[in-house]
């Protein structure tokens, strides 16, 4: 624990950080429901009543290390759990944050009016905090370990380092972090990245004599290039999406020193792209996420760390609330967090309210074992593989800025959850795929460059705007071509390297397929190229007239007592308000069980069954 709180051993510590999922976030047997908003011990009471399993309870906002909030003896009172909120919002979310009557991202408007006026200037670059600020680390380290052995009693369900963290504002793009300190440690990871100086010269196509002269391209920079080499500016931007996840693999470290049955988490996680979301290395740094769902975020985490318990957020139990918060249980959600501003779940004296009332049945059927089945189950991978690109989502941002001519600097989070072209692939293609039951893996580039997959039994391969490609990702594709496999993109991919410089020639040789996933017949196509490797479909669902339904999911789950569990979900946006009779086919005969109704449907391969608009239908095969 000590070489944690001493800022002379922090750094060469925090150097050496690697990226293996958190040692101890394993044990999450049961769906929790957390309550976020609460004022009485009667309101909290009825609640336990019909579901809520835990709450939650607030760090001090200004950066103090004590837990005031007198919620805990209730929590204590009443036998449930509880996690701590924003504990260190301070250091891993400076540029939105509350802070009273201000905006919540004052902080960085702030920065962007300063870039307004002096376009030339790197202050407005300089993150505050910077996230690799030895004194700023020491105070927030402090701070984690006095709150962990506080509350080590309790067993909070975890320790939220922060909400809506990120090395900016959420996920805007900006160009942090130029501070001195910041400048120091990227060209000390460039020795490391890079085999001499001659080296880096040649990438980056300058003429460098020293290392303490290199200096990153800010965006302003890199449109201003040409779009040839991008090294400079790509570089950068890969090592602040490190130093982000570092800083809150430190965060996680330091509450497992306090407390190594403890559980570390980041709260309103965002859509892969920019202010630290590269999921290759954030979803390995944190025990706990709590997560937006947008461009296959969900997925995508999980994904690159199995390990990793996430949780979601919702806020009614309107249909389009139900039917989020079934289609993140059957994502993998390991809990919900309720907010509930208006005491819309049970009043303060203890009455539930018309959400408390319409929802005691899901949160009855999420806190039974249809809840711990669901948790606890594994989800089995088919012999189709996706590639996650960090590198291809950086290169594709800067080539729309450079095609739209607009102020890339006057963007703000917002504009980022419209025009990410990768995760629109990624979440079109698991969408596709999830109407027929397929589940792909998906790969990191170092997980491709691997090759592990080429002997996993992988078919076929999406590249979901895939651009920039290192050799080694290239050559373990080639592998995979030669070997007959086929690989489906939905653009050119390769046209670059994995620091952003143009190559000279296509990347690949083999004929690839080209392919849309927003096209109208995109699902039947997808179909026939997958029957044409000979993958059919592990589940077939059909219509009253035979057609396969396009606007649902199909989940299948591997219980752990043997049985296979296949939920099926309309997709709310297309639904109508009205049942719906669908067959189910499964791949081979078995003794059926409706695990919503609890009714038993006999030994059969085909399941005549009515979909809810809203609720999924559960089945389990034994």
């Amino acid at each position: 624990m000590v070489l944690f709180f001493k800022k002379e051993l922090f750094f060469p510590l925090f150097l050496l950080l690697t990226f293996l999922a958190p040692a101890n976030a394993a044990d999450w047997p049961h769906f929790e429901i957390i309550l976020y908003q609460a004022e009485t011990a009667a309101q909290i009471a009825a609640l336990r009543e019909i579901g809520v399993s835990a709450g939650m309870v607030r760090a001090r906002r200004d950066g103090g290390e004590t837990v005031a909030d007198p919620q805990i003896a209730t929590y204590r009172a009443l036998g449930l759990r509880f996690y701590v909120e924003n504990i260190a919002t301070d250091f891993y979310s400076p540029y939105h944050r509350w802070q009273g009557s201000a905006a919540v991202n004052a902080a960085f408007l702030a920065a962007q009016a300063q870039h307004r006026a002096d376009p030339r200037a790197l202050a407005p670059f300089q993150r505050v905090p910077s996230l690799v600020d030895a004194a700023a680390w020491h105070a927030v380290a402090a701070r984690l370990a006095h709150i962990v052995e506080t509350l080590r009693a309790d067993r909070p369900l975890y320790y939220d380092l922060a909400d809506e963290a990120g090395i900016g504002d959420l996920s805007a793009a900006w160009d942090f972090d130029f501070s001195p300190l910041a400048l120091a440690r990227f060209r000390a990871s460039l020795r490391n990245q890079y085999r001499d100086l001659a080296a880096l010269n040649r990438t980056w196509g300058t003429r460098y004599r020293g290392w303490d002269e290199i200096m990153p391209e800010t965006t302003d920079q890199a449109l201003a290039g040409g779009m040839a080499n991008l090294a400079p500016w790509m570089d950068f931007k890969a090592w602040m999406d490190v130093s982000f996840a570092e800083a809150v693999h430190a965060g996680t470290a330091a509450v497992h020193a306090a407390d190594p049955s403890a559980l570390a988490a980041i709260e309103g996680a965002q859509i892969p792209g920019w202010g630290g979301y590269d999921y290759t290395r954030l979803a390995n740094a944190v025990d706990v996420m709590e997560i937006y769902d947008f461009g296959a975020s969900v997925a995508i985490a999980r994904a690159m760390n199995p390990k990793l318990i996430t949780l979601m957020t919702i806020a009614g139990a309107d249909p389009a609330s139900r039917a989020a918060l079934w289609h993140g249980v059957l994502a993998g959600m390991g809990g919900v967090i309720l907010w509930d501003e208006n005491q819309a779940l049970a009043t303060s004296d203890g009455r539930l309210g018309p959400w408390g009332r319409a929802a005691a049945a899901d949160f009855a059927a999420l806190r039974g074992p249809l809840g711990d089945l669901l948790v606890t189950a594994r989800r089995p991978v088919d012999p189709i593989a996706i590639l996650y690109s960090p590198a291809s989502f950086r290169l594709r941002w800067l080539l729309d800025r450079a095609a739209d001519g607009g102020d890339w600097a006057a963007r703000g989070a917002d504009a980022e959850y419209q025009d990410n072209p990768q995760s629109h692939a990624i979440a079109g293609f698991l969408h596709l795929l999830g109407a027929r039951g397929w589940q792909p893996a998906i790969l990191s580039p170092a997980a491709l460059a691997r090759g592990d997959w080429l002997k996993a039994g992988i078919r076929v391969l999406l590249l979901p705007d895939s651009l920039a490609l290192s050799q080694a990702e290239i050559s373990a594709i080639s592998r995979f071509t030669a070997g007959g496999g086929i690989v489906i993109a939905t653009t050119i991919p390769g046209r670059f390297d994995e620091h952003g410089r143009r190559r000279a020639a296509p990347a690949f040789d083999g004929a690839m397929t080209r392919f849309d996933p927003d096209a109208k017949d995109a699902g039947p196509r997808l179909a026939h190229i997958l029957a044409k490797a000979g993958l059919a479909p592990p589940l077939m669902l059909a219509t009253a007239t035979g057609a396969a339904p396009e606007d649902v999911t199909m989940t299948r789950l591997a219980a752990a007592d043997g049985r296979m569990v296949i939920a099926i979900q309309r997709d709310f946006s297309a639904a109508p308000r009205t049942p719906w009779p669908l067959t189910l086919t499964l791949p081979r005969p078995c003794r059926v069980r409706d695990v919503g109704t609890g009714q038993e449907l006999g030994w059969r391969q085909t399941v005549a069954f009515t979909l809810d608009p809203v609720v999924p239908t559960i089945l389990a095969c034994s």
